[in-house]
């Protein structure tokens, strides 16, 4: 028994070392990049100064969007249908990829979850948008907020800043945000933190 494994090992052994012989001295083929959805870094190109401007504008518009909960009853934002419509919201802004993700990690939630938790309404004011740097297929904003937690009469409960960047793509021929990072823990603290 132990022979035929010595003798399977080195049959082994020697097709790895042919194969590998074998590959070497064929025409080396030509290595070609597969297709990929993602940017082409390589442009020296800037974006122009009207994408800047929908890039701007839509950056707006999204943290509005997302960070905005004004409903009156919590428990409705919260059940399945609610956070599906709040996604539904999101999409129009998102790329696919990102919109996936958007869901599948549960970001739609947190705002709602804030608000639940906070028993406040939530706005951002004082949106400052800049671009901070572009190309002709990618551009990156950075943004500042304030998001305002009111109680139902408008009385001022918190104010947390936030800031962060937005990183937009082309995606079937239009601006689409691909990635929004920021101080997103402030937040999580508050929807997940626990009452003892």
């Amino acid at each position: 028994m132990r022979k035929l494994v010595c003798v399977m090992s080195t049959l082994l052994l020697s097709g790895m070392i042919m194969g590998c012989t074998e590959s070497n001295t064929t025409n080396p083929v030509q290595e070609s990049t597969p297709p990929t959805s993602q940017p082409s870094i390589v442009t020296n190109e800037t974006a122009t100064a009207q994408d800047e401007q929908k890039a701007l504008d839509m950056s707006l518009e999204y943290k509005k969007t997302e960070l905005t909960v004004d409903y009156a009853d919590y428990e409705d934002t919260l059940t399945v249908e609610g956070l599906l419509s709040k996604g539904e919201t999101m999409k129009p802004f998102l790329t696919e990829k990102n919109y996936e993700s958007y869901m599948a990690n549960r970001y739609a939630t947190l705002p709602l979850m804030v608000a639940d938790k906070e028993k406040a309404l939530l706005h951002p004011e004082n949106i400052l948008v800049e671009i901070k740097e572009s190309k002709s297929d990618w551009i990156l904003v950075e943004y500042r907020l304030n998001l305002v937690l009111a109680d139902r009469e408008g009385q001022q409960l918190k104010n947390i800043p936030l800031s962060g960047d937005i990183t937009f793509l082309q995606d079937q021929g239009e601006w689409r945000i691909q990635d929004d990072t920021y101080n997103i823990k402030d937040l999580q603290n508050i929807a997940y933190e626990v009452n003892e």
